[in-house]
């Protein structure tokens, strides 16, 4: 049985890559210029493993589309943070000093988790990047935190870090990773073996954390509305 898929052009692709996420299902991403004639031949090299991933975000989408499946507590292992949800109505989101959020359930209960998910992100992952560009010598003069929908962070020539407040939902090494792989952009801006030695430098165990990584979206909970991404690459 053949798939749906859409076909993105993108001008930093180097590869063709094949994404699924829940919002956009099978997505695949190739270098502006490709011969798209080739991938119907692609997409069936890789049948089995587009099968299993769109089997995932089908079970994702179910979750999601249940109105009434709220949260009963949200774990954030970088932060080694467990948080019981109270839903009261009328109230507006507030924490509690006993590990509790109180939260009305009515509403626009998801982009409240969202806001408060970034505002415990931006507090966190800052003062962490900062630190670690004084220990790696690159320059960083602005940090961006929000809920990015395939990427865990970015860093721009403009010496600008982006990261994904889902990142808390992963533990504290691979967040590390994470930094430690946008800062070396800094001084190598693309994925070349010198890219890649420069994060082994700061980080020995890169390759294991860069495999566990791909993984690492099946930690981000349902009520987030980037949830759900995986992908493969040519």
């Amino acid at each position: 049985m053949p798939f749906d898929y859409t076909v993105r052009e993108s001008g930093r692709a180097k590869h063709v890559r094949f994404r699924v996420s829940v919002q956009d299902g099978l997505v695949v991403v190739v270098p502006k210029g490709f011969d798209q004639a080739r991938i119907p031949a692609m997409v069936e090299e890789r049948k089995t493993w587009i099968r299993r991933a769109l089997s995932e975000i089908a079970g994702l989408r179910a979750g999601m589309a249940d109105p009434s499946d709220r949260p009963d507590q949200i774990e954030l292992a970088a932060l080694n943070e467990v948080w019981s949800l109270v839903w009261q109505p009328g109230t507006r989101l507030r924490e509690g000093r006993d590990g509790t959020l109180h939260l009305d359930p009515s509403g626009e209960w998801r982009q409240a988790l969202r806001r408060w998910l970034i505002r415990k992100a931006k507090a966190v992952l800052l003062p962490q990047v900062m630190q670690l560009s004084k220990e790696l010598g690159v320059r960083v003069d602005r940090v961006i935190v929000r809920c990015q929908k395939t990427r865990w962070g970015s860093y721009s020539t403009r010496r600008t870090v982006s990261l994904n407040a889902q990142l808390l939902f992963l533990r504290s090494e691979l967040v590390r990773y994470v930094l430690v792989h946008e800062l070396c952009h800094a001084r190598h801006p693309n994925h070349s073996p010198s890219f890649w030695k420069e994060v082994a430098r700061w980080e020995p165990a890169a390759q294991q954390l860069r495999n566990e990584l791909r993984d690492g979206w099946r930690q981000v909970r349902f009520w987030l509305s980037t949830v759900g991404s995986s992908e493969d690459s040519e």
